[in-house]
């Protein structure tokens, strides 16, 4: 297995000046923020959160009791601030349309992809990060509520996601849409990237990714030792209900390759430093800096996996995506005043 702060080291050594590229963009940026309540997470989830799901056993009954996480979230919702939250459909899939009472400029929109490796999770556990990444770029977010194992495999949440893609693109109310997501929501956005490359339809304006997923390939390279949360090796018992119907995962499994990368909008992604899924942002970053992609790589040292989506009431969290919205706005900024696509300007 390669281990991830490895990668980090040896990428730093071959880099100039650690994470300048030689137009002066910074694109591998390494954040040390911790504080106490970092800490005392960061342990927690490592003996309690690590431990059951490494030693629990893999049951259709126990993917179905998971379903009942998001509804045990919504108990005794109250509202959140800064933000009205209404109950949709898209393209057939239910969202929540979540408008910040600042907003800039209401024909950008984002559409957000939860985590929960495919298995748990929802509008009611992630609406605190989407309403966070509202109010910070001041845009609407539709929040999605696709479909899961164990009622359906991966390639049907890449279908609800990209079907409520492809819808709001051709409504024609959004002049520049953002894909974003955590954890397996990131490898949804992904998805997203590469099948509106595949089907000839106008991609994303920019992909934002808290600790993405970002290849489902089995033979992916990845160390868990390290992470606090994640047992890497449970992916592979996950494996038979990720490839249940009624769709299929069409194109690539790992969507940080050359062919992927190719079509990716400006992208930023946040990972912690000793995270099982560091190998994916970083493995992305290479294959987008070969493309001539614009992107930065924000990497915290004491985090737990996808930490703006899990504590975004954090001072770690609000910064991560305060940061990712100024990409973003900066991105979409850039695009408006330079037709080259986001790419970087390699004269």
């Amino acid at each position: 297995m390669i281990e991830p702060s490895a990668i980090l080291r040896s990428r730093a050594e071959r880099e100039s000046t650690s994470v300048m590229e030689d137009d002066g963009r910074m694109s591998v940026i390494t954040h040390d923020e911790r504080d106490r309540r970092s800490f005392v997470l960061f342990w927690m989830c490592r003996l309690i959160v690590k431990t059951l799901l490494r030693t629990v056993p893999v049951t259709e009954g126990l993917l179905r009791r998971l379903a009942d996480l998001d509804t045990w979230a919504g108990r005794g919702r109250r509202p959140i601030g800064g933000v009205d939250v209404a109950s949709a459909e898209i393209a057939g899939v239910p969202v929540e349309r979540i408008t910040p009472h600042a907003l800039d400029d209401p024909r950008v929109g984002v559409v957000y992809l939860h985590g929960g490796a495919f298995i748990a999770c929802g509008l009611n556990t992630h609406r605190p990060v989407a309403a966070a990444v509202a109010r910070n770029l001041r845009a609407p977010v539709v929040n999605v509520d696709y479909r899961q194992c164990p009622e359906a495999g991966v390639g049907t949440s890449v279908h609800d996601a990209y079907s409520v893609y492809r819808e709001l693109r051709a409504s024609g109310d959004f002049d520049s849409i953002v894909v974003a997501g955590d954890s397996a929501g990131g490898y949804l956005a992904a998805k997203i990237v590469d099948q509106c490359a595949r089907d000839g339809v106008p991609g994303p304006d920019a992909y934002v990714g808290f600790s993405p997923l970002l290849n489902l390939d089995p033979g992916a390279q990845r160390s868990s030792r390290h992470d606090a949360m994640l047992p890497i090796g449970r992916l592979e018992k996950l494996r038979p209900f990720y490839e249940r119907g009624p769709h299929q995962i069409t194109g690539p499994l790992d969507t940080t390759g050359d062919a992927v990368a190719a079509a990716f909008p400006p992208a930023v992604i946040v990972v912690a430093e000793r995270e099982a899924l560091v190998v994916d942002a970083l493995d992305l970053h290479d294959a987008l800096d070969r493309a001539g992609i614009v992107n930065e790589i924000h990497v915290h040292s004491g985090q737990i996996h996808a930490f703006p989506a899990a504590v975004p009431g954090s001072t770690q969290g609000r910064g991560a995506i305060a940061v990712a919205a100024d990409f973003v706005r900066r991105t979409l900024a850039s695009a408006a005043g330079d037709d080259s696509g986001g790419r970087a300007d390699t004269a």
